[in-house]
């Protein structure tokens, strides 16, 4: 059973996890800091939920590096205060992944991300005794087979819970053939960009098309494609202080032509950008679904921003870029680290992407090995033709190496080769 402690200044999740009988709990919380190493000299602790505003002299890295010394298999989920990116980098190279920030992430949500945190340790220690049994040349079949049953039998019933979560609702053959692609990545790989271009190449085969910029920190779909971030009638309300009555989805679409819409004022909907409703999330991708033929979702990188997870949950296609180089790569694994380890998708619920690839790229055979178990969607080339498609607001050709490119992607995300042939005659010209 794992032995957990809190150290947050909070009896209120201490309680609550008293209650689960599938956690064994510490004491009571830890009210300062030099407590935690007192009690981590003398008993061994499987995880530490710590707030960084726990009275004390000890600074936090200090304590850190102290705790680390005790114990270096602990886990830690940490609060701090507010975003600090140099002491993010510092607490991942500790291998602290679990960062969240204060009224970020409510109790209940803490205690699934532990139970999700206790199965994964539980599927791996299954995964190494299994391997165990291969070196050993175990001669008793009967018990390996056993084992592969018990293991697949809780995948199974983890996707079962899963879907149940989800509440998935049964779809009709027509609504199946509608995507909704969420398109994300770290900050400046290029993930708008695409999301326009991707649009058009869907337009070319006859689809209704809306582009969502749902990256409320960071939008810039309206200026790729210069128009006004709201529709008029909103601007106006918005001037005059007049958003009293709350808006309906409908209002914030904008017209780029007669197959392609755009909503770039998508945190109007919503009380704060940073606690937007899970249910309305769906509700809205819901409604809008009727309307559209393919739905494109630009997403933020902040992976603080538990909302995404929701867009994530309720695309047929998830489309993570990546810029091929060291540093972004780096980045890029932390992030779907924390897709997969704490948000619960699997490796093979994204579509990888490659994008801004010239010559000094690392070498694609090396990028398929890196991100091994992946669904690799192919590679976008650096072009200098991108910043004068943003400058002139999205209208002129693109070059013909770039359309080829372009067209593989969308052939694969189609599942129909013929794309390919048909987009580029005539895709990206000047409408």
């Amino acid at each position: 059973m794992k032995k957990i402690m809190t150290a947050i200044g909070n009896q209120d999740l201490n309680q609550k996890l008293r209650k689960e009988n599938t956690f064994e709990i510490f004491a009571d919380d830890i009210p300062y800091k030099e407590g935690i190493i007192e009690i981590l000299e003398n008993k061994q602790i499987d995880l530490l939920i710590l707030s960084e505003l726990l009275p004390g002299e000890i600074e936090l890295k200090e304590l850190i590096e102290k705790i680390k010394g005790i114990n270096s298999n602990i886990q830690i989920i940490l609060f701090l205060e507010k975003k600090n990116q140099e002491l993010e980098n510092y607490l991942y190279a500790k291998g602290i992944y679990s960062i969240f920030y204060d009224n970020q992430i409510e109790i209940s949500k803490i205690i699934e991300l532990i139970k999700a945190e206790n199965e994964n340790r539980e599927l791996k220690k299954e995964l190494e005794e299994l391997k165990q049994f291969v070196i050993e040349k175990e001669s008793d079949q009967t018990r390996i087979k056993e084992f592969l049953k018990r293991k697949n039998e809780k995948v199974r019933n983890r996707r079962l819970l899963t879907m149940q979560l989800n509440k998935k609702e049964e779809i009709t053959t027509e609504e199946k053939q509608r995507k909704i692609i969420c398109v994300s990545g770290t900050s400046g790989v290029g993930k708008s960009i695409f999301s326009v271009n991707l649009a058009k190449a869907f337009m070319e085969n006859k689809n209704k098309i809306l582009i969502i910029d749902f990256d409320v920190l960071n939008n810039s779909l309206h200026t790729i494609l210069g128009i006004k971030k709201y529709p008029q009638k909103i601007a106006d309300k918005i001037k005059a202080n007049n958003l009293l009555e709350p808006l309906q989805v409908e209002e914030l679409i904008i017209k780029i032509n007669s197959k392609e819409d755009l909503i770039a004022g998508i945190s109007l909907l919503f009380d704060s950008q940073y606690q937007i409703s899970k249910v309305k999330i769906k509700n809205i991708l819901s409604k809008l679904k009727e309307k559209y033929d393919v739905i494109i979702i630009d997403t933020s990188s902040e992976c603080f921003l538990d909302y995404t997870k929701e867009i994530m949950k309720n695309s047929n296609i998830n489309i993570f870029m990546i810029e091929p180089n060291l540093l972004e790569i780096k980045k890029s694994k932390k992030l779907l680290n924390i897709y997969i380890n704490q948000w619960g998708f699997l490796k093979s619920d994204f579509h990888i992407l490659f994008n801004k690839y010239d010559e000094n790229s690392i070498d694609s055979s090396i990028l398929r090995n890196v991100f091994s178990g992946f669904s690799i969607l192919g590679k976008l080339s650096n072009s200098s033709q991108y910043n004068l498609l943003i400058n002139s607001n999205h209208t002129g050709y693109l070059k013909k190496e770039l359309q080829k490119e372009y067209c593989n992607v969308f052939g694969k995300l189609s599942k129909n080769e013929t794309i390919g042939g048909k987009v580029r005659r005539k895709l990206w010209k000047k409408s």
